[in-house]
């Protein structure tokens, strides 16, 4: 809705993308990885996860970009919060266009944010393979009939 619409046009022309990951760079963040996210999503225009070397590490990113928005933002962009403060390994800020995770690089390996974001396309490209060239233990698109009732067997005939 208009909700959405506000939150994907609020990457303003100072506060964009580039100055976000230069940022990012100049605090030492370690393997940025920018997610350009679809526009069917409505959710933001792009995804960012950073790793930091310490909690610490993580907390004066964060603190730091915080500043730089408030510096930056137009009175129209929305408020803008650390979200996570209280734990060690995963910080997050939603600039309404932008979000950015701040995680140790074990919460990074446990949760793989990034593998989540991207099946989505992955997803897209599967759908359009021939039923020919999937393997052949792979499943696509079951009706309801179909489900699994019981356990579920693999067995081959």
């Amino acid at each position: 809705g208009a909700a959405a619409e506000q939150r994907r046009a609020a990457d303003t022309a100072k506060f964009n993308i580039d100055f976000v990951v230069a940022l990012l760079r100049q605090e030492n963040a370690k393997d940025i990885c920018v997610i350009e996210v679809p526009p069917e999503m409505k959710y933001c225009n792009y995804f960012i996860v950073v790793s930091g070397s310490s909690t610490r590490h993580l907390h004066a990113m964060a603190n730091y970009m915080m500043k730089m928005y408030k510096l930056q933002k137009e009175d129209s962009d929305p408020r803008a919060q650390i979200e996570g403060k209280e734990t060690d390994d995963w910080l997050c800020i939603d600039f309404g266009s932008i979000v950015v995770h701040f995680m140790l690089p074990e919460a990074r390996e446990t949760y793989e944010l990034e593998k989540l974001w991207t099946l989505g396309s992955y997803d897209d490209q599967l759908t359009e393979m021939t039923p020919q060239s999937l393997p052949e233990d792979f499943v696509l698109g079951l009706t309801s009939q179909q489900q699994w009732e019981g356990s579920p067997s693999c067995d081959k005939n």
